[in-house]
């Protein structure tokens, strides 16, 4: 079965500004690498939505969020029925668990 991925627009508001720091500190191309490895990542949820791995948070994890890790970065997302719902993308790096509160 294939599940519907659906980006929320606070997950493609956190996907631009990594694309911009990336554009910024290196150069367009590396930026677009960056993007297509995250969206590469995501888009396994299609056929895997529950490949992610619980999240640092307690609170998180018994709202029912996973992450998935893409490299330097993690999606934090829901399975809801037969759709998988993306809330946040961040460096792995910050404390991401703070952006749902």
């Amino acid at each position: 079965m294939k599940y519907k991925v659906e980006i929320l627009p606070s997950a493609w508001e956190d996907l631009k500004k990594i694309e911009d720091y990336y554009a910024i500190q290196f150069d367009v191309s590396t930026a677009i690498k960056v993007s297509d490895h995250i969206l590469d990542t995501i888009e396994r949820l299609e056929e895997y939505p529950d490949s992610g791995s619980l999240t640092p948070d307690k609170w998180l994890n018994d709202k029912g969020y996973r992450m998935v890790i893409c490299k330097k970065h993690i999606a934090i997302y829901r399975w809801i029925e037969d759709t998988v719902f993306i809330y946040h993308i961040a460096d792995t790096q910050t404390e991401y668990t703070k952006l749902f509160f």
